[in-house]
């Protein structure tokens, strides 16, 4: 168990704080691409308990700079974009990029050149916006393969957690955890759960740690933990990257990163990316958990807002858990020296379609159904393509219609919400 110091240590995440420094040293995913259109080009974020402003400018520049004005606190997702930048709708003050005031059109005597706020690099890469919170020069962005994957359907699916993000990411090396809900997502009562005496190993390497298991005498890999808060399963079939962004002590972010690849010869459509914010409480507001994400998820809300770790009692199953505690600690405290912490990619020719250790689940849906088996609410476009995707490797004679989705409540439109 920890102390009540040590959780705070780890859990907090706004500015100036330890894990807030470590977290802002790497690029955070903020926004799928495509939400961005002509005529939507501003949203509210709320990143690492900071209130920020997405935007692209008329020229195409990204921007993401504090949300409220430096003239009189003005909010600035309610303003507009120009050729370079946004302007405040108030007073009409216009901020670029890094934040500095451009004009102030009211004053007899501007001073635009002393004010400027805080502003963060955004680069574009897999279909999602990225922004970067920490001392500058900015590491690249990691270029995973799936990132160039072409050949079949790219889902970038978010959903909005009321809890903080390390008991989301924690459970990445909670193998036990993994085997047992797995087992009994896809089970039905009729599959016998893993063994008690599962044999695991948690290896690192560059980019973050494995967990590997071991089957008869063979050693198999089940996820890869994402260094420092994401997470891969899967292979060139089908895989998912996922990260569990801090929005800040008490709400995380969760952003997945879909690929599934189709059978040769298989007609899609020439736009093969979409993505769709997941609603996770039914109408009457309850956690959906009929899906193995919406399961998953409950689980984690049910922790609190934020885990009490000091109550613990871990056993050997949870050493990933430890291996990764201790990995921050260090980590934080390297930072603290000045040193610069793990998996920082500085050179181009190194971030070329980064691999990743394939991995096949023991107990993952063999999804033969064309059911999106991860999460609720898949909108029916996607859902038909996703069917169309999946079943093209059956025999014709094997496949079958879609069904209609059971969609929850509507979601407010993506691009409104600041969390």
């Amino acid at each position: 168990m920890l102390t009540a110091e040590d959780n705070e240590r780890l859990t907090r995440v706004g500015p100036g704080t330890p894990m807030g420094d470590l977290l802002r040293h790497y690029w955070q995913p903020i926004a799928p691409s495509d939400e961005f259109t002509e005529e939507y080009r501003i949203k509210p974020v709320r990143l690492l308990g900071e209130d920020l402003v997405l935007y692209r400018d008329l020229a195409g520049t990204w921007g993401l700079i504090d949300r409220w004005c430096a003239h009189r606190g003005t909010d600035l997702s309610m303003g507009r974009v120009e050729d370079c930048g946004i302007r405040c709708m108030r007073h009409g003050w216009i901020y670029m990029e890094n934040g500095q005031c451009l004009d102030m059109p009211l004053e007899e005597e501007p001073f635009a050149a002393e004010v400027k706020m805080n502003g963060y690099p955004v680069a574009e890469a897999g279909g999602l916006v990225w922004g970067y919170m920490g001392p500058l020069p900015a590491p690249l962005v990691p270029d995973w393969a799936p990132f160039a994957w072409r050949d079949g359907l790219t889902q970038i699916v978010y959903a909005d957690l009321p809890c903080n993000w390390l008991q989301c990411q924690e459970a990445s090396l909670d193998p036990i955890a993994v085997e047992w809900l797995q087992a009994y997502s896809v089970s039905d009562g009729q599959m016998a759960p893993p063994p008690s005496n599962l044999e695991f190993e948690i290896d690192e390497f560059e980019h973050g740690y494995v967990y590997k298991r071991k089957d008869g005498e063979a050693w198999n890999i089940g996820r890869t933990a994402l260094w420092p808060n994401g997470l891969f399963a899967g292979d060139e079939h089908s895989c998912r990257l996922e990260w569990h962004v801090p929005v800040d002590e008490t709400h995380t972010r969760v952003f997945m990163r879909y690929f599934d690849k189709a059978a040769p010869g298989t007609r899609l459509p020439k736009e093969r990316s979409v993505s769709w914010y997941a609603n996770l409480q039914d109408e009457k507001g309850e956690w959906l958990s009929n899906r193995i994400l919406n399961r998953t998820f409950t689980i984690w809300l049910e922790q609190g807002a934020v885990l009490d770790r000091t109550r613990e009692h871990l056993v050997d199953s949870d050493r990933g858990i430890n291996v990764m505690r201790d990995k921050y600690a260090t980590q934080m405290s390297l930072i603290s020296d000045g040193a610069e912490p793990k998996a920082m990619l500085r050179d181009p020719a190194a971030n070329h379609r980064l691999r990743l250790p394939d991995s096949k689940a023991r107990f993952s849906p063999q999804n033969t159904s064309g059911e999106f088996p991860y999460l609720e609410g898949m909108p029916d476009d996607v859902a038909r393509l996703y069917h169309r995707v999946v079943q093209s490797w059956l025999p014709p004679e094997q496949r079958t219609k879609p069904k209609r989705n059971r969609k929850p409540p509507e979601a407010e439109l993506p691009y409104k919400r600041s969390f």
